[in-house]
């Protein structure tokens, strides 16, 4: 990075080589870039160049971990390298939950040769912001929520240990009893760790229209009925300028990975789980993927902001998927 910060990952060379490859998907994660192997395999096997990126201040790349500070500036010179480095690749950003945040940043930094790079945007169960993420969509603070997400991701270099749920029960209590904010003094965090903390819940809601209208590039939003960003997620793509997809289905946050329901697995199995949506999407805009004939209803990623939004929807009872335009569009 221009400030010297190091920010390391792993790249995956597409199947065909260097000569072959039709694209270029970047991920940005704070989740550990050696975890993401076979969701790189996945797009290598399509025809992609793969890089997946750990975030400033996780796992190996170097700086201080600051969740949600840096991804944007960060994104930029990402961008910037990799399309110097492969002119001509369209680029896919490409993440899940805090990885989408990363991914929407990125396109929302792009400029100069990486704005016209930028192809597509797929965010899964996208973790759109801190506000978003503390408050639901009732105005009600995700209090046990957030504080084990932050104890075993939000402060350290490397995850933590879960919460035992005796210990996440005391300090949720702890946070009723002496205000959210308050009650970290009492859990031994540092005075930064306590900053970050009260960041957390002091920051203002993303007004999503004004932060992501100016990109062009479409998007692919998958979310989950059971998701707690699920809202969010039908936010973010009834907000986008350009042509938007929403596709969700019977899973939480975790994807079709966290349907414990052997019955309903194999019915989603049986239905192609997401890459029914996400392959001929990619097909529709001109990327590599598998084509389908329920992607007519699509708009082409040159279509105007007017463009009909369309949507994907699993049924959980028949395993069927259902692919239509939504009414606003």
């Amino acid at each position: 990075m221009p400030d010297g910060t190091l920010l390391r990952g792993r790249w995956w060379e597409a199947r065909a080589g260097r000569e072959g490859a039709r694209g270029l998907v970047v991920i940005r994660t704070p989740y550990g870039a050696d975890l993401h192997a076979s969701t790189a395999r996945s797009w290598s096997g399509r025809g992609y160049h793969c890089l997946v990126q750990d975030v400033r201040g996780r796992y190996r790349s170097e700086g201080a971990w600051s969740p949600y500070a840096h991804e944007h500036d960060d994104g930029t010179h990402v961008l910037d390298r990799l399309t110097a480095e492969h002119p001509g690749l369209p680029v896919v950003l490409y993440g899940a939950s805090y990885a989408a945040h990363a991914a929407l940043e990125a396109a929302r930094a792009a400029r100069g040769a990486g704005e016209g790079a930028v192809a597509a945007v797929i965010a899964l169960v996208p973790a759109l912001g801190l506000a978003e993420t503390a408050w639901n969509t009732d105005g009600e603070p995700q209090i046990r929520h957030r504080i084990g997400w932050w104890h075993e991701h939000g402060r350290t270099r490397r995850p933590a240990p879960p919460l035992p749920p005796d210990e996440l029960d005391r300090r949720t209590a702890q946070a009723h009893e002496y205000g959210v904010i308050e009650a970290a003094d009492h859990w031994g965090w540092t005075p930064e760790e306590r900053a970050a903390w009260r960041r957390l819940w002091t920051a203002p809601p993303i007004d999503l229209s004004a932060r992501y209208g100016r990109i062009t590039a479409p998007l692919l939003v998958v979310s989950g009925d059971e998701d707690f960003f699920h809202h969010d997620a039908r936010r973010l793509a009834d907000a986008w300028n350009a042509p938007s997809h929403f596709a969700t289905g019977p899973w939480g946050h975790l994807l079709v990975g966290g349907v414990t329901d052997g019955a309903l697995r194999a019915r989603i199995a049986g239905a192609g789980g997401l890459k029914h949506v996400i392959d001929p999407w990619l097909s529709a805009h001109g990327l590599p993927g598998a084509p389908a004939e329920w992607t007519g209803i699509l708009a082409p990623a040159s279509a105007p902001p007017a463009a009909p939004r369309t949507r994907s929807v699993l049924d959980p009872v028949s395993g069927a998927w259902r692919h239509e335009r939504t009414a606003d569009g």
